[in-house]
Formats: structure tokens, sequence, C-alpha cells
């Protein structure tokens, strides 16, 4: 099985068990639902939790879970991540993981030019970015937006991103 990581439970919220949680990208990315399980990632164990309730507050996400309705049973679960098994997730705003795309080759859309390959997805819980890196040796970026990701091919292993100018500086 093979488990995402969705976001970190900063704090406690009240006194009824619920609790704080900073979402990542996958996270934000996420349907957060009633009855849907997450597990506590805890030094190599995984604890299962079913969400009883969500909301949101401010750039955090609330949530409660069936059998822990008091402060008292939350407080450990502070700095801990939360996680989910990707085969239990059925989200159109998930169609892939960026972990699967690594290696890919990246190419421009316009042209069909090779760039790189992708080495690794940035997320600073605002704006991923792709860092792809050059026969050269050199990075750069692209922007996790739709406007810059023309087409992912899974079978050809290939990502093509509509470039535009001044994206990548070539000095």
């Amino acid at each position: 099985m093979k488990y995402l990581e969705l976001g970190t439970i900063v704090n406690t919220h009240g006194l009824i068990g619920e609790v704080k949680v900073l979402c990542n990208y996958y996270g934000n990315k996420f349907s957060w639902k009633e009855k849907t399980t997450v597990y506590l990632e805890e030094t190599k164990q995984l604890t299962p939790l079913i969400i009883s309730r969500v909301r949101n507050h401010k750039q955090f996400l609330l949530l409660t879970f069936e059998n822990y309705n008091t402060i008292e049973l939350v407080e450990g679960m502070k700095n801990k991540n939360l996680v989910i098994n990707t085969e239990e997730i059925i989200n159109d705003n998930l169609p892939w993981f960026y972990e699967d795309i690594l290696n890919y080759e990246a190419f421009d859309a316009n042209n069909n030019a090779f760039l790189g390959k992708v080495i690794a997805f940035l997320d600073n819980n605002h704006q991923g970015l792709w860092e792809i890196k050059m026969t050269n040796k050199k990075t750069f970026f692209i922007p996790n937006n739709k406007v810059f990701i023309n087409k992912i091919n899974k079978e050809e292993q290939k990502v093509y991103f509509n470039i535009i100018e001044g994206l990548i500086n070539n000095d």
C-alpha cells in the first residue's frame, strides 16, 4: 500500500477533541469529508482515524475524529502527520501524484523541445513548483498551474509544459 501525506496536526482547538491541521499541497486538493478514514503517522505505525466533523478556520482545517471527543485524547497528536491510503482516494482534484512522475522527461509543448527531467515537486502551501533539471545540469522551476501544464503522458513518462518567454534562464 502507498500512503500520501495530507497535512500536519499543528495544535488542538477547543476542548471537544478538535485538531487544527495545516494542509500541504495534497491536503489542499483532497476532498475532506465526514466518515473518511485517515491515518495518524506515529513512529512507523499508522493509527486509523475516522473523520466525524470538518470545517475551515483561517488557513487551517479543523477536524474532529470519531471516539476522540476530549482535548486529552487528541493532545498527543500534535506535530504528527495525517496520511491516506492512495487506493482510497477517488478525487477529480488529484488525477495523479507527483511522486509517480519524478524522472519523467519534460518537453516544451509549443515546439516539442526536450527540456530535461522532472526531479522534484516543491510545495510551499501556496503555489507548487516543478523542478526540472536540464542536460547542462542547471535547474529551473515551472509553477504548478494548469496554464503551464499541457499534458502528462504516463505511458511514455513524459510531461509537456506551456513555456512562456522568460520562464527558463539559459545563461
